[in-house]
């Protein structure tokens, strides 16, 4: 996975690049989508800190934008974001391959329920 991240109107630190990898990294691990890349714009203007994270993954793309009063605050917000988006839609995806009938679930149900009456008997 590919992490660009840049910022405006300020010098990004090592630090605070070593923190949103492994944030994003941590995030996306366990995930069984295709990331391909992700995008971090951090912003600075006055005193609000603005993060906004762009994920395009196989099929889709998510985007969250945060502004709060504190770098690190915003750029966890935003991830947690980005995060949520991912889990719904992985969540909405379905697998049409293999997956047993509802029928053959019915069955074992029944099944395990006449064994369970005659066992009490």
């Amino acid at each position: 996975m590919e992490i660009a991240i840049s910022g405006r109107h300020f010098d990004i630190s090592q630090k605070m690049k070593d923190y949103v990898e492994s944030k994003l990294s941590e995030v996306f691990a366990e995930k069984t989508i295709k990331i391909i890349s992700s995008k971090v714009v951090l912003d600075v203007q006055k005193t609000r800190c603005k993060a906004e994270v762009i994920v395009n993954a196989k099929h889709i793309d998510f985007e969250a934008v945060v502004e709060t009063f504190e770098m690190y605050d915003s750029i966890d917000k935003a991830i947690d974001k980005v995060s949520v988006q991912l889990r719904k839609y992985l969540d909405k995806v379905q697998s049409h391959h293999g997956d047993e009938k509802l029928a053959a679930i019915e069955a074992k149900a029944t099944a395990a329920a006449a064994s369970a009456d005659e066992e009490e008997v």
